[in-house]
């Protein structure tokens, strides 16, 4: 399955936060996926592993984890999260806070796309996340920004004492975004673990 077939755009100080604490953006964020979905699958194979031994159809398991967790998605009685939930009839749609507070920024001017072609996911990596989140995309979103988020905290974090002790810094932007701007143009500027 193929995530963001266009690619995910994060606005100049989005991407410069996100490497401030990251040495290689897509790297962090196929690495955050892939292992998301190496719990998930080992989960759902512990969750269900009750389930298959009392089930007098089941005759042997796969050895392999990727096997078993595909037989376990194969079965009529399993469910996805958004299945899962439909079946307790919430009252709640489907979570989008993370997409909407993405797609509530303008992201115009300077840019970056990561996986400008899109994020190529199996089908059983996809399928394994699935079962514990509504959204793989509102789940990869959150991840992401949460990332951004962080590293613009400690970003921020570091440099704001400097420049309050900086004789030569007379007035800053009164906004997270300007700041950020004002820290990345520092000469004195570096990257976590740089």
């Amino acid at each position: 399955m193929i995530l963001f077939p266009t690619g995910i755009v994060l606005t100049a100080n989005e991407n410069a936060s996100l490497l401030h604490v990251v040495p290689d953006a897509e790297t962090w964020l196929s690495s955050t996926i892939t292992e998301k979905a190496r719990l998930r699958r080992d989960a759902l194979i512990e969750e269900w592993r009750p389930t298959l031994y009392a089930d007098a159809s089941v005759t042997e398991l796969p050895a392999n984890p990727d096997d078993l967790a595909t037989l376990i998605l194969a079965r009529s009685d399993y469910k996805t999260r958004v299945q899962q939930d439909a079946a307790v009839d919430l009252a709640e749609p489907t979570n989008t806070t993370n997409k909407d507070t993405y797609d509530g920024v303008t992201r115009s001017g300077s840019t970056a796309t990561l996986f400008g072609s899109g994020i190529n996911l199996s089908d059983l990596a996809g399928n394994c996340i699935l079962s514990s989140v509504q959204n793989l995309e509102e789940w990869v979103i959150g991840a992401l920004m949460g990332q951004v988020n962080r590293g613009k905290k400690k970003m921020i974090n570091k440099y704001h004492p400097i420049i309050m002790d900086d004789a030569s810094v007379t007035t800053m932007p009164a906004t997270e975004d300007g700041l950020i701007t004002m820290i990345l143009a520092r000469d004195d500027y570096q990257r976590l673990g740089s």
